[in-house]
């Protein structure tokens, strides 16, 4: 199968899938010797350098921004939903007693309307 797939892809092709095919499919020793690795790039000048450190750096502090405002709106967020979720509580309970003098209202206006005189 490994052969196959080798001819297969040593006939239709080359490029980035050519070289995967033959490192996924074919024992380590059937490809011949590594090839070689190109030498590093050069370095580029020092004030290249600067400018880019100086273009990430601010770059990074405009994200942190973003993030702790991001943060804060999150938090605010949170707080609202907190008190809404307290004032819907003390609603309900409000609501409640309400509902407690209502009857006790109700209970006693029925006894008075149809007591036994």
């Amino acid at each position: 199968m490994g052969e196959a797939a080798f001819d297969i892809a040593d006939r239709h092709g080359e490029g980035p899938d050519f070289d995967l095919v033959r490192r996924l499919l074919l024992p380590p020793g059937w490809l011949g010797p590594r090839p070689i690795r190109l030498p590093m790039p050069e370095q580029p000048p020092a004030e290249e350098i600067d400018d880019l450190v100086a273009q990430l750096e601010a770059e990074n502090k405009v994200m942190k921004a973003v993030l702790r405002s991001e943060r804060e709106a999150a938090a605010e967020l949170r707080a609202q939903v907190a008190a809404l979720t307290t004032q819907q509580a003390e609603d309900e309970d409000r609501q409640e007693e309400l509902r407690t003098d209502r009857d006790r209202w109700a209970s006693l206006v029925e006894r008075l309307l149809f007591a036994p005189r």
